[in-house]
């Protein structure tokens, strides 16, 4: 039958128009999703680019807020303690499309490792020796005692060793010979720490015994003093000697101290270290020397968060600070965050020791106010 042939044919024609159009939409519904969504990546891209390009802006902003504060402090006194303004962490600040917050820390309250560059012309054993005097090296050994890492004089004549210029090692110390026989291979750079970490490289010490000691030690560019008046609990212990506790006590209750004839003062009294024949004269100076402690700093650590959109960024830069000079950056380490992070993780004890609030009654309340430590940058990082 001719007539249903052709009918046949029409249909087979129409459905094969018709399946043709379905698969011409479907692929230009394809490319126009395709197109839409790498208009989106695009858009997204940019738009965070930005966001982290004025996020970025707003910190250095931060940073010029910091340096400022730091600039005039010193203008009016020449001490530092965790009262004064530069201390105070920054609140929340709404900025046009986010936030910024940061805070500013004392690097000379803790130990600094460059310190030991002392000995270059000091002999190391005959302070260790002085059953009274305190000194880099001893600080150090006590340190790692609070800690609970195992003390032994290998622990500071390989750091001794790693500072100093030339390549001679006594019978604790260790110089490149000592490195060879490594699983991995060391460099010894007879020159200073460029950061904390690198203590991980000496011989006598381990990652894990670095990571304790993280929070309390700083790789400053040259020797420098342990600020007496921002030192932690940890350090100041470490710095007691055999006056233990009852040093830590007359700290505590003296600080801030406006200028060291105070604090030497305050430990001669407290301490009962004047001598007998001349009231005049205390011990106070020769056990605690003028290049082992001070009631001032230069360096400082000035931790920012800036928030715009999508981006967040953390600024981190050491800060350097001279009269003659003003505030110099010497390092700047900017990070960019991803917008969703994973909880922060717990403190642990010594954190939970540094940052809690001290209850204290309504008489003490300057006390609380001037000499309780409570490093801003510390509470912020991990709360």
């Amino acid at each position: 039958m001719p007539g249903y042939s052709a009918i046949n044919n029409v249909i087979k024609q129409k459905g094969v128009a018709l399946l043709s159009a379905i698969i011409l939409v479907f692929a230009v519904s394809l490319i126009l999703s395709n197109i839409f969504y790498r208009h989106q990546i695009d858009v997204s891209q940019a738009a965070r680019s930005l966001h982290s390009d004025q996020a970025f802006l707003i910190a250095l902003s931060g940073e010029g807020w910091a340096t400022e504060l730091l600039f005039e402090d010193l203008k009016e006194n020449n001490t530092d303690h965790y009262g004064e303004v530069w201390a105070q962490a920054l609140p929340l600040l709404p900025v046009e499309g986010g936030t910024l917050t940061g805070c500013l820390s004392d690097l000379q309250a803790g130990f600094n490792l460059n310190s030991f560059k002392y000995y270059d012309n000091s002999p190391m054993q005959a302070e260790l020796d002085d059953f009274e005097k305190v000194g880099f090296a001893k600080v150090w050994l006590n340190l790692l005692e609070i800690m609970q890492i195992p003390i032994n004089p290998g622990r500071v004549y390989t750091i001794k060793d790693w500072i100093d210029s030339d390549n001679s090692a006594g019978s604790w110390g260790a110089e490149q010979a000592d490195y060879e026989g490594l699983d991995i291979s060391v460099i010894v750079h007879n020159d200073l720490f460029a950061t904390p970490t690198e203590l991980a490289s000496l011989v006598n010490y381990k990652i894990e015994e670095v990571d304790l000691l993280i929070p309390w030690i700083s790789a400053l560019p040259f020797q420098t003093p342990i600020n007496i008046n921002t030192a932690s609990l940890e350090i100041l212990q470490s710095l007691s000697g055999s006056h233990g506790q009852a040093f830590i006590e007359a700290v505590i209750t003296g600080r801030p101290f406006n200028d060291l004839n105070s604090f030497y003062t305050q430990m001669n009294d407290y301490l009962a270290l004047w001598d007998p024949v001349k009231p005049e004269v205390g011990r106070a100076n020769l056990i605690w020397p003028q290049h082992l402690i001070s009631v001032g700093s230069d360096f400082f650590k000035l931790y920012l968060e800036a928030e715009i959109g999508d981006a967040k960024m953390e600024l981190v830069s050491i800060l350097h600070r001279t009269k003659s000079s003003g505030i110099n950056v010497i390092s700047r380490d900017v990070r960019l965050l991803p917008a969703l992070l994973p909880p922060k993780r717990p403190k642990s004890e010594i954190e939970k020791l540094f940052s809690d609030d001290i209850t204290l009654n309504s008489n003490q309340q300057n006390f609380q106010e001037t000499n309780i430590i409570q490093p801003a940058c510390l509470m912020m990082e991990y709360e």
